[in-house]
Formats: C-alpha cells, structure tokens, sequence
C-alpha cells in the first residue's frame, strides 16, 4: 500500500489494492467540501488525483484519464446492441400478433352482448304496447296485404312499428327515401320517432345494431352499410295479433318442400295440419341484413320470406365474415333473445320453416294466398288515413 498525503489537512487516504478509504482526520463529522488529495502509489506508481463531490458527503469522482474512469466511462457510454434491438422488436410484433385477434373477438363479443340488449329492449317496448292496445304493432305487410281481402292500406308515415313509409304499389316499387338513407332527412325524421313503439321505448340508439355501421349496403355475408337507424325486422304477418293468438296455426292448403336453413333439407306441411308455436321458439325481431332490404329498396322494419339475415356477428363456426357461418341477433315470442348460429345468407322464408309458420313467397312456387290469408289478420272497415 501507499502512504497518502492529504491537502487542505484534515482527511488522510488509505489506498490498498481494492479498496480505498477517505478518513477525517479532524475529528467526525467534518465537512468534505471540494477537497482534493494527491496521493502517490505503491512504488513509485503514478500520482492520482482524486476529486470529492461537493456536499455529498464521501462521493468521488475519478478523473477521466484514469484506467478506471475510462473503464466507468465506457459502461455508460455502451448502447443498445442490434441484437438486443432485433429481439425487443420480434417480442413486440408476437404480442401484438396475439393481442389483436383477441381484442377483435372481444370487442365483437362486446357488439353482440349490446346487440341482444337491443332486442330485448325492443320486446319489452313491443309487450307495453300490448298492454295499451291488447295486440302487437303493425306492419308493413299487415297492411299490404289487406288487398288478400279487398285494397291494401297505404303504410304512410308513422303508422307500423317502426315508423317508415312505403310505396309500394301492386308489385311496382316506388322509393319512399333517396338514398344514402341515413343521410335523407325525411328517413332520418320517420325512423324510429314515428313509430308507434316508440313511445314505449325513447332511445333511438335501441334500434340500430353496434355493429350496424351506416354507408352503402353490400352483398356480402356482412351486408357493408346500414341505414344509420334501424337494424331489426319484425315479423312481417304478426302486425295487430294478440300474443295469445300466435300460440299455433293450422295450415288450411298444402305447403310443400320448405327450405331449412342451409338448404339442404325440407320440411312439408299438409293442409289440416296444426303446428303449435311455443313462446320461446317463435321468431319476432330480427337483425335484418342491409342489402336485403333494410338499406335499399325497403329502409323498413318489415321482416318477411324474402328478407335475409345478418350474420355478422362471430362465434357461428366460421366467424363473422368468413363467409361460411356467423351469428344473427333473434329475440322471440316471450321476449328474450339470442345470438343464433346460421350460414350466410340464410332466407327469412328458411327461418320461418324451422318454427312451422307460412309465408308467401315460395322458391319457385305459387303464392301461398290461401295460408296466408288464413294468418294475416283481416282489418274492418276501410282505411282510417
């Protein structure tokens, strides 16, 4: 070891070969304010200067010539090497590649929970009005179809349950809104504020799907845009029945070779033959697809054999859009609702097979005029407006 010389009297350094030790030599407790102390080492090694921090009490620091502050100097110099960059950048992609479809699924997991909430909403909205009226809305076609009879009612605005008008006349289709329709502001005016649940409901916003975005409809399992204000179809022949009278059917012709959904099964139904609905698998409302037809020819909530569902929700198998399967909200007779698993596509007149009700429009076929005559119920009178 060295013998150290102290400067500024009052502290002696002790240097050995891996420690070295400032000591007060005035006593504990002094000050160490800027001092400096040269020392020299073991034989004959070359002088050191060593600085002391000023006001922290035993910090040094060593000069930047020294072998050992170039060798401190160097450590806090050192980067980040391009390995090490390359690894933090292939763990970021990884966690991104697997947080993404998860946060995706989540957020349409989310979309569809509020979706039901929709439906259910609108039930409980649909069952007030029963109370009032002793009978479910109308529809577009309870009142097209008033020509089985005699004439049909004109559906003017603010007269079925989702308050749009229309204009069609025999089979000829007239626009009733210009399109894009949430941008029209008769459409935006009529749907759903004229409607006549809307009372029992008050939210607009309980009417049009999250996933229901406005903008140009598409042929696709996804069905692109929405009409920016309704998302849901009713069943087309309950307008103006009481829930009581929905509880079965019995078929007054033959209605042959039906379609179930996916096409490749059938189901016939025979006249005389009764089928009995129970509440909870009857179909009421459904997330009707844009392109057939609740944002083109037909901006209304009119769900009939024709008319398509939305399968755009995941979970159905093939996931939403894939183009195989995906998930449609449905609520039922007795109010609740369900996100139901069917292949793109899926016709109204498929649905309606599966819960034995008749429909008109046949694949092909004649109009089922007799059946449907049979369910439709027939108004009194002419018509008030």
């Amino acid at each position: 070891m060295g013998a150290l010389e102290a400067i500024d009297g009052g502290y002696k350094i002790v240097v050995m070969p891996w420690l070295m030790v400032c000591r007060s030599l005035s006593g504990p407790g002094a000050a160490l304010r800027g001092g400096r102390c040269r020392t020299r080492g073991p034989r004959g090694a070359s002088v050191h200067s060593l600085q002391v921090l000023s006001g922290k009490r035993g910090g040094m620091k060593l000069p930047a010539g020294s072998r050992m502050g170039r060798r401190t100097a160097g450590r806090s110099r050192r980067g980040v090497s391009l390995i090490e960059a390359l690894v933090v950048v292939g763990l970021i992609a990884v966690l991104v590649a697997v947080l993404v479809p998860v946060l995706s699924r989540a957020r349409d997991q989310s979309r569809g929970v509020a979706c039901r909430s929709n439906a259910s909403q609108l039930m409980k909205g649909m069952y007030l009005y029963v109370a009032d009226h002793r009978v479910l809305p109308g529809t577009h076609s309870l009142f097209f179809w008033q020509g089985l009879f005699g004439k049909p009612w004109p559906r003017i605005s603010g007269v079925t349950w989702d308050g749009a008008r229309d204009r069609l006349v025999g089979f000829s289709i007239t626009p009733a809104y210009t399109r894009p329709h949430h941008l029209d502001p008769e459409f935006v005016a009529d749907v759903p504020g004229r409607g006549t649940l809307f009372r029992y409901v008050r939210k607009a916003g309980v009417y049009v799907c999250p996933a229901d975005s406005p903008g140009e409809a598409e042929d696709s399992p996804l069905g692109g845009g929405g009409n920016g204000r309704l998302s849901y179809g009713l069943q087309a022949y309950v307008g103006y029945r009481s829930p009581e009278n929905l509880a079965s059917f019995t078929y007054v012709a033959d209605s042959l070779d039906n379609p179930l959904p996916g096409g490749r099964e059938r189901r016939s139904f025979r006249a005389g033959q009764r089928v009995v609905f129970p509440a909870s698998g009857f179909m009421m409302l459904f997330e009707e697809h844009p392109f057939t037809h609740i944002n083109t020819s037909f901006p209304e909530g009119n769900f009939n054999e024709l008319d398509r569902i939305a399968t755009r929700h995941a979970g159905g198998g093939g996931g939403a859009g894939a183009g195989s399967q995906g998930r449609a909200t449905i609520a039922f007779l007795d109010g609740h609702a369900e996100a139901r698993a069917y292949p793109a596509r899926t016709l109204g007149r498929e649905l309606f097979t599966s819960y034995g009700h008749p429909y008109l429009w046949h694949d092909g076929g004649p109009l089922d005029r007799a059946n449907i005559a049979a369910v439709i119920r027939r108004l009194p009178g002419s018509c008030p407006w």
